[in-house]
């Protein structure tokens, strides 16, 4: 990743900016309005922080990109497996029922051009795709509970039925999280990966001192496309810690309640 050539408080992926016809984002914890554990980008609405400062941040960012916010599709996210098809009906639907809609989403996938599928993100894994053959989007929130229960496969799933996606053809982007080395979970979760017939051999290993485990999110991630037919070579994996790096991100594990968001994003272009 490197930061945004005219915007140093966004990062963006090289293999993203290697394609034609998209455009994509992520954000850091600089360059923001809000004040206190949320300064200062804050993109998480469901927080203690000030509910018009981060109606500012979201301006922010959108005057950045010259578009308005009700063209950054932000979920609602519950850490559930749902994936929203973003489309006419949506675009064409009240506020109201936009915000019904998007409860519980934790990704969406789209067709449509010049709207920015959005995730937000504190040490949770946001994952960006990219069809370069059939131009389609997806935008795809990946916590432990997320992935457990199989939000990166619905999502390619999902794609593959509505757009005959092949997942060879997808370009995917992992962003910046929790490392391995500071995500320090029990045997209950290792237990709740290997139920749903996760292989953690490559990406988990055990503090013998603590007796905890620590897993690698980011590698779960990028091995869970692979398993599904994206191809090794168009995965790009962030190695920027979340929880390291807390200068440039917000993390939910060190600042635990009081932590803001990240928001990552991409678009079709024109």
């Amino acid at each position: 990743m490197k930061k945004h050539p005219e915007h140093c408080s966004l990062l963006q992926f090289n293999i993203l900016n290697n394609q034609i016809g998209v455009e994509h984002f992520s954000t850091t914890r600089q360059g923001g309005v809000s004040k206190g554990p949320f300064s200062s980008l804050n993109m998480g609405n469901y927080s203690d922080d000030c509910s018009i400062d981060i109606y500012e941040n979201r301006q922010i960012l959108s005057r950045m990109w010259y578009m308005d916010i009700s063209d950054f599709i932000i979920p609602h996210q519950t850490h559930s497996s749902n994936v929203l098809v973003i489309n006419e009906a949506f675009i064409n639907a009240s506020p109201s029922d936009k915000i019904e809609v998007l409860y519980g989403v934790d990704a969406s996938i789209t067709h449509l051009r010049n709207i920015f599928l959005c995730v937000t993100t504190a040490d949770c894994v946001p994952i960006l795709l990219y069809d370069k053959e059939l131009q389609i989007v997806a935008a795809i929130h990946a916590g432990w509970k997320g992935i457990v229960n199989g939000v990166i496969e619905n999502t390619v799933t999902k794609m593959k039925e509505v757009y005959n996606t092949n997942p060879s053809h997808i370009v995917a982007a992992i962003g910046p999280s929790i490392s391995q080395k500071n995500y320090e979970v029990g045997d209950e979760l290792i237990a709740k990966f290997n139920k749903s017939g996760f292989d953690l051999s490559s990406v988990t290993f055990e503090n013998k001192q603590t007796n905890k485990w620590h897993i690698d999110l980011k590698l779960v991630s990028r091995n869970e496309l692979v398993r599904l037919g994206v191809e090794p070579n168009q995965i790009e994996t962030s190695t920027l810690c979340t929880y390291d790096e807390s200068e440039f991100f917000f993390s939910a594990r060190r600042q635990t309640i009081v932590s803001g968001r990240m928001l990552s994003g991409i678009k079709l272009l024109d």
